[in-house]
């Protein structure tokens, strides 16, 4: 202990002006919105890289799980296929072209990706995928997997993705209650892994344990009616102004392995005539 506390006095100034140097790039970075994004992409990719080593240790004891889950996808899109349906937006065959029917316009195509690492622990939680802007992955796009919603792309590096995780507290999903058809947001509260609030629907709504939770197609990162969770419990705040509405995430986050990246070739299109608005009514 002696020895220790000797070596840091003897070098006690650059300690400290390591410290410093720290506390100055972290400054650099928080409050330089290029900085910040050129350091977001450097670290994903070295993060990265680290993650996909670890995850390779790890993912052989996976691997039984894993295969049935591909086994049961595969029989379900055999099922799919022979009782004629159309195709749904969980298929395992990559690239896909999902073209929606006459009121929805959008066409969209998914990429296949390896969650290497997730979080599910924190307040606001993240992913990273073993693919990047090489692959055709771009910020903003959705993700999901064969069971629903699982989150949306905030950052990529050339061989890798972060994206932002449905538990999160600041990532609200535009959705709708299927049976009615009333719009809606969800948002997880931090707390429950498994569950997340319905909000904005009003008590006029008839809203049963059971019913089914999907996105509502307003957002174009997600097409429409991709599952997010079915209700647990809805019953009228205490102004009987909203629902106060627990749903089931129909996603389990603590085993992710494989996932769906949305690209959506009309999206550049939206955004462009959003922004030409907004500059107009400005």
């Amino acid at each position: 202990m002696g020895q220790l506390l000797s070596f840091l006095y003897r070098f006690r100034a650059f300690f400290t002006f390591l410290l410093l140097e720290l506390i100055c790039v972290w400054l650099i970075v928080r409050h330089n919105d290029y900085q910040r994004s050129s350091f977001t992409k450097t670290t994903a990719g070295i993060s990265g890289s680290i993650n996909e080593s670890t995850n390779n240790i790890s993912e052989y004891f996976s691997l039984k799980k894993v295969n049935k889950q591909l086994a049961e996808e595969n029989a379900r899109l055999r099922s799919l296929l022979l009782s004629q349906e159309t195709l749904p937006t969980d298929s395992l065959v990559e690239p896909i072209l999902v073209a929606s029917d006459s009121l929805d316009s959008l066409t969209f195509e998914l990429i296949t990706a390896e969650v290497i690492r997730n979080d599910i622990r924190n307040t606001n939680n993240f992913f990273m995928l073993n693919k990047g802007s090489s692959d055709g992955l771009e910020e903003g796009m959705g993700v999901i997997n064969s069971f629903g919603v699982v989150g949306k792309i905030r950052g990529v590096s050339k061989k890798f993705a972060e994206g932002i995780s449905l538990l999160n507290t600041k990532n609200p999903i535009s959705a709708k209650h299927k049976a009615s058809g009333r719009m809606g947001t969800v948002l997880w509260e931090g707390v429950n892994p498994q569950e997340a609030r319905l909000l904005y629907l009003t008590p006029d709504i008839r809203i049963e344990p059971g019913d089914t939770i999907v996105t509502s197609g307003f957002n174009p990162i997600f097409p429409k009616e991709v599952m997010i969770g079915t209700v647990v419990s809805s019953s009228p705040d205490k102004n009987n102004t909203y629902l106060n509405t627990v749903i089931k995430l129909s996603v389990d986050f603590g085993s992710l392995s494989y996932v769906y990246v949305i690209k959506n070739y009309d999206k550049p299109e939206q955004d462009s005539l959003i922004i030409a608005n907004e500059q107009l009514f400005q």
